[in-house]
């Protein structure tokens, strides 16, 4: 049995912290709980096939990391009794005219032999688009794609905390001090890393969502992820309440103040999709979106005995059950789906 201390219990660091307690390892997480962490204000969306990057390194790790989602979750709700808020009502993509659509579905179908778990795949009218989603607008047509899913980040990780505490894990709510370490320290401190004196260099981003519930709405079931327009989502957070984002701010605050011009900008976008419906505002919501080189993930040993996960930004929900899997493999000596050197650019 190994020792192991991780700084930073965002999702990357509570799977890693729980992959490894399975293995009967003794672990300690120091979480300082800042404001802004973006597990809070992610839309939790699994979808990464409908993706137009290029990155085939951050490809493969989305999409293992979605096909291992539902066995993941399935485990971790079995061992701690808790909801995640995962769901698979399938996703719809939406493009301004059919000609786009038509390009869209040949480039996402294209990618299902190679995962089956995304499902069925296949274009959508602006009449099925109104019939799967009945307040969303119908201004555009859609590709549905059947394996898509969300997750709610706040829920995974007070499960992924109570899976961890369950196998032995410690959890201190403190800041870490170096001096008290044992054993392998895994820094997952995600745009915190900037205060670490080892590479890879962090710089983040500042991501507003509005959530929102339609006083009028006519939903009585769950309904599909929607990716709309440019890089926007509507991710449903209740029967009739959905978040909407995101925006993408380069900054170096570490405020998680909302900006009044982001909330008339998501607001905005609120009407626009869901034009005939009475919006009512919930709350504003900023999360701080750690990246580093080329928007990949970072992982891997940085000093004798560090090791670093990092440079999550959008992929975090996504990609950090995964992840957690694969380093607690790597550190275990096992044999790991993904080649961690890939990660370990530095």
């Amino acid at each position: 049995m190994a020792s192991f201390t991780i700084v930073g219990g965002g999702i990357a660091g509570a799977s890693t912290a729980y992959h490894l307690a399975r293995k009967g390892h003794q672990v300690t997480v120091y979480d300082r709980a800042d404001t802004g962490q973006a597990t809070d204000a992610s839309a939790g969306i699994i979808c990464p096939w409908v993706s137009q990057r290029r990155n085939k390194k951050w490809y493969r790790l989305v999409k293992e990391s979605a096909k291992y989602y539902p066995d993941f979750i399935a485990r971790l709700q079995e061992e701690t009794g808790l909801d995640t808020g995962y769901r698979r009502e399938g996703s719809i993509s939406l493009f301004k005219d059919d000609h786009v659509q038509s390009l869209a579905f040949d480039r996402i179908s294209a990618k299902k032999p190679d995962a089956p778990e995304m499902g069925e795949v296949r274009m959508v009218s602006r009449e099925e688009v109104k019939q799967m989603h009945p307040d969303l607008t119908g201004l555009y047509p859609g590709v549905f794609v059947e394996g898509g899913g969300q997750v709610k980040g706040a829920s995974l990780l007070k499960a992924l905390k109570a899976g961890f505490l369950k196998h032995g894990g410690e959890w201190i709510t403190a800041d870490f001090d170096a001096e008290k370490a044992e054993g392998t320290v895994i820094y997952a401190t995600g745009a915190w890393g900037i205060e670490q004196d080892t590479d890879p260099k962090i710089r983040h981003q500042r991501s507003e969502v509005l959530h929102f519930r339609l006083k009028d709405g006519k939903n009585e079931s769950h309904t599909p992820v929607v990716m709309a327009l440019g890089p926007i989502y509507i991710v449903e957070m209740g029967l009739n309440q959905y978040a909407i984002g995101t925006t993408h701010e380069d900054t170096e605050s570490f405020s998680a103040e909302p900006s009044e011009e982001n909330y008339e900008y998501l607001r905005g976008l609120a009407h626009r999709y869901f034009p005939d419906s009475e919006i009512e505002d919930v709350k504003m919501m900023v999360g701080l979106k750690p990246y580093t080189r080329d928007f990949l993930p970072f992982l891997g040993q940085v000093e004798k005995d560090v090791f670093v996960i990092n440079g999550m930004g959008a992929t975090g929900l996504t990609a950090s059950p995964l992840v957690g899997r694969e380093v607690a493999r790597h550190l275990n000596g096992e044999e790991t789906i993904l080649d961690i050197s890939d990660y370990s650019y530095i």
